[in-house]
């Protein structure tokens, strides 16, 4: 009994050190954006737009993100685990001239900062893959008098779903892979903060609801390079 045992514990062992000798990590690097669907989060800046009618340049909507995508890929045969981290950005900035005479220029800042663990199976060139993160959403303004340093607003977190197709264009030292992607919330976001910091400004008495929830649904695509055997 003992001797079958521990005949076991050799073919697991044997089975994960053929597995790692078998097995190719890569170093991903690219550009990821999307489109962004956030009613409750544009719903503030239409309110602001409306109230304050004198604008030289109205606060846009937030509708869709870019940046950058680092991570590590594991991959054995047809299937593969990624570890990424990604922070899209937006911005919007507003000039107006308040009731005092005082010309009002502001600038906002959205981030989206996220860790992922996902699986994907390649068939061929092609494949699919879906991964669980954690993303922060942060509302960042321009500081008077500073180029470089913000003030941030409010920061809040939840999980995701992601869900996405690829499509992989090999090379000898370095791959291109595209990945079209949406990304469900499993939590929601309070943008409450971002109400109170953008109004206040140019009303010192504003009171935002306290309770603004956003999802941040989206929907776009990767574009990442990947460095050795594929």
């Amino acid at each position: 009994m003992i001797l079958k045992k521990i005949e076991l514990v050799l073919l697991v062992a044997l089975i994960c050190v053929t597995n790692v000798a078998i097995g190719q990590f890569n170093i991903k690097v690219g550009y990821t954006g999307g489109f962004m669907k956030a009613p409750d989060l544009n719903r503030i800046v239409d309110n602001f737009n409306t109230k304050y009618d004198k604008f030289s340049d109205q606060l846009d909507q937030f509708k869709s993100l870019h940046g950058l995508e680092l991570g590590l890929r594991y991959r054995i045969g047809s299937v593969g685990a990624e570890l990424s981290w990604s922070n899209l950005t937006d911005n919007s900035d507003v000039i107006t001239t308040l009731p005092t005479g005082t010309v009002l220029q502001d600038k906002w800042f959205l981030s989206m900062t996220e860790y992922s663990f996902g699986l994907e199976n390649y068939i061929g060139l092609f494949g699919y893959g879906a991964s669980i993160g954690y993303r922060t959403a942060r509302m960042k303004t321009d500081i008077p008098q500073s180029r470089r340093k913000k003030q941030l607003i409010t920061e809040e977190s939840a999980f995701t779903n992601k869900f996405y197709l690829l499509f992989q264009a090999p090379g000898s030292k370095v791959s291109l892979v595209f990945k079209p992607y949406i990304q469900l919330p499993l939590g929601n976001i309070n943008v409450s903060g971002f109400d109170q910091g953008l109004n206040e400004q140019i009303d010192a008495s504003y009171q935002a609801v306290r309770i603004q929830e956003e999802r941040f649904f989206m929907y776009g695509i990767s574009i990442l390079l990947y460095n050795g055997r594929q």
